[in-house]
């Protein structure tokens, strides 16, 4: 229900041809994100996916990005990754159960943040857990 919400409002977006953004938000539903947005320097997506899976895609993703992962610890329902880029800049990634099927993560990069950076972390993500 949500999903055809968005998408005639995606639709309706396009033909007023200003909304070219809300188009990819949707587009990127329909790729295993429910959602997200960037907020105090934090990159906060959901995927829709469980809990576990996103949590080894996201260390899956770190790693073939050439980050080094410098701590990583979970429980059943959150867990938290560090990270350091080449260029020495820490990456943070906090996953959390959202239900079943969703998982919120957390993407920060740097000290206050670095939306680009995040968003292709994201995408990693993403492509990681669609592999699976």
């Amino acid at each position: 229900m949500v999903k055809a919400k968005l998408a005639a409002l995606g639709i309706v977006c396009v033909l007023m041809t200003s909304c070219v953004y809300l188009g990819f938000f949707a587009a990127g539903t329909a790729a295993g994100i429910g959602g997200y947005k960037y907020h105090n320097g934090v990159l906060t997506v959901v995927y829709e996916a469980p809990y576990m899976d996103t949590w080894e895609a996201s260390l899956t993703a770190l790693r073939e990005m050439g980050l080094r992962i410098t701590k990583s610890a979970h429980d059943l329902t959150a867990g938290i990754i560090h990270a350091k880029r080449v260029d020495n800049k820490s990456v943070t990634l906090k996953v959390e159960y959202k239900s079943a099927r969703e998982t919120r993560v957390g993407i920060r990069v740097g000290i206050f943040g670095d939306e680009e950076a995040s968003k292709v972390i994201k995408e990693k993500i993403r492509r990681v857990l669609s592999r699976s």
